[in-house]
């Protein structure tokens, strides 16, 4: 019985101390992203909304091309500017899509991929 709670016990310790594997690790990020600046007119009328792209990525990370698949027009060339100069680490050539969130109330850009 003892030994039992003693194994129990080193099991237990063991799931503990083992590194989990995070969503974080397994999906790569961008080594330099720089979201797109929320032009002062467009927030002050209240002009926002999502903004999806398609990005083609080259074998080194960086973004190739970047093509508009829906959302707001007036901030879809921003979106794609920036974007081009986006760099991904860990990077296939290959296509990524992402959405883009320009919100007025805050008046700032969100990146969700």
């Amino acid at each position: 019985m003892r030994l039992r709670s003693l194994l129990w016990g080193l099991l237990i310790a063991g799931c503990l101390i083992m590194p989990c594997a995070r969503a974080e690790d397994v999906v790569p990020r961008w080594s330099h992203l720089e979201l797109p600046a929320y032009p002062a007119l467009l927030r002050s009328l209240k002009i926002g909304g999502h903004v999806k792209l398609v990005l083609t990525l080259a074998s080194d990370g960086k973004v190739k091309q970047a093509t508009v698949r829906g959302g707001n027009p007036m901030l879809a060339e921003l979106s794609c500017l920036a974007a081009r100069k986006w760099v991904r680490t860990r990077s296939v050539p290959d296509k990524v899509e992402v959405d883009l969130l320009f919100d007025p109330n805050s008046g700032v850009a969100l990146g969700a991929e």
